[in-house]
């Protein structure tokens, strides 16, 4: 499933030499049907994450499956920080240098996350769903061990809501167009109980809220999780 997703974030890259927070979003795949979200509404996602970490300036946050930087570069137009990312397609990576030139970047896989040098925050925004569990497992173990102060999972599909969010994402397209788009390129849906063994795994406090996009059709399927050290 790893792979499948792969040859598909290896295909983007920006369509123009101008690059704003609008297409950096669109080339995070947030552009198409349920998965749609406006520059707007994803200023006051980061924002509200933001507050929920506890970010502040001078911190450093470092991002797992970081695309084209679309969260990170929102972060710095708030706050000022370091930052950096880990991504296997090489046109978002690329990307995420030319907009953010002073930021770390790095392209390999996910599992690949080395543990030097530190963040005080590690997160993921819609990324896990491409993991399979034991591959989960591996990325979620780098992360906390990378983090200095906590670590955010975000935009995990809940899989209390998978039979409805799957309905609703058939109902956008046609059937076969749902097939063609969607074949081999499954989701993994996650129940919260796995992020609470992770707690207890690790000693961690942890936090899951509701999704946080206004206007965002999949707000209601979604959840995320903070753990502080």
């Amino acid at each position: 499933m790893v792979q499948n997703w792969k040859n598909v974030w290896n295909k983007r890259k920006p369509e123009s030499e101008e690059v704003d927070l609008a297409e950096l979003i669109k080339l995070d795949g947030f552009d198409t049907g349920a998965g749609r979200i406006d520059a707007t509404d994803w200023r006051v996602l980061t924002n509200r994450i933001a507050k929920k970490m506890g970010l502040k300036d001078g911190d450093s946050v470092f991002e797992v499956g970081c695309g084209a930087g679309a969260f990170l570069y929102s972060l710095l137009e708030e706050y000022d920080i370091e930052v950096g990312g880990i991504d296997y397609g090489k046109g978002l990576i690329d990307t995420a240098r030319k907009v953010m030139p002073k930021g770390d970047w790095k392209l390999k896989e996910a599992n690949r996350l080395a543990m030097e040098p530190v963040y005080d925050f590690v997160l993921s925004h819609g990324v896990f769903h491409y993991f399979g569990f034991d591959y989960a497992e591996e990325v979620f173990d780098r992360m906390i061990r990378k983090a200095l102060k906590g670590v955010a999972i975000l935009e995990v599909p809940d899989l209390e809501t998978k039979e409805e969010l799957e309905r609703i994402r058939r109902d956008i397209l046609t059937v076969e167009e749902y097939k063609k788009k969607y074949a081999g390129l499954e989701h993994t849906y996650y129940a919260k109980e796995w992020f609470i063994q992770k707690a207890k795994d690790y000693g961690l406090q942890y936090s899951i809220f509701g999704g946080c996009v206004p206007n965002y059709a999949q707000n209601d399927y979604r959840f995320g999780v903070i753990f502080r050290k």
